[in-house]
């Protein structure tokens, strides 16, 4: 696992997050620790998603969506804010953080081809939030915009195939050392 850190701008930070698997109990162990660090129980976290993943074993897909979408259902809420098909949608949620959470986060990173989570500035709602990912069309290179707008200090982004993860943050946010 390889940490690298960059600035995006004067406002916005990144830590990449780079070659770890989540199969590999080290990896999962390590990420789980990170998640633990950025997000508290008790804490709300807001989720965009895109898609189901395409790299996922078809019968496992049909078992983490049930789960997924049982676990929001009554822990906290889903909205679709798109759908083209089964499998293609653009959607929000939000759960109050719990024991169970961490562990479902890799269910979340297993089902979802394209997944950001964050803890929600206290003003932030969740019908706002859709507002402001239906005006940004899911088009916030590495949550700038976002963070911009103050609607959160980090968020944590699904890198592209899933073996990175990037974690954008105010540059007056002090990440915890992982």
């Amino acid at each position: 696992m390889n940490f690298n850190n960059r600035i995006l701008n004067q406002k916005v930070s990144i830590l990449f997050i780079d070659d770890f698997n989540i199969s590999d109990w080290d990896d999962l162990s390590q990420v789980k620790n990170i998640y633990k660090s950025l997000f508290l129980k008790g804490d709300t976290l807001f989720f965009s998603f895109r898609r189901e993943e395409n790299l996922t074993d078809g019968e496992e897909l049909k078992k983490l969506r049930a789960k997924i979408l049982d676990t929001f259902n009554n822990e906290g809420e889903y909205i679709i804010l798109r759908q083209l098909d089964d499998t293609r949608f653009d959607s929000i949620a939000r759960i109050v953080i719990n024991d169970n959470t961490y562990n479902f986060l890799f269910d979340i990173w297993k089902y979802f081809y394209s997944c950001t989570f964050f803890v929600p500035s206290k003003d932030l709602t969740l019908s706002d939030y859709g507002n402001f990912q239906k005006k940004n069309r899911f088009e916030d290179k590495a949550n700038e915009k976002l963070l911009d707008h103050h609607f959160a200090d980090v968020t944590c982004i699904k890198g592209l195939g899933g073996d990175n993860m990037i974690i954008s943050y105010n540059s007056d946010y002090e990440l915890p050392k992982f």
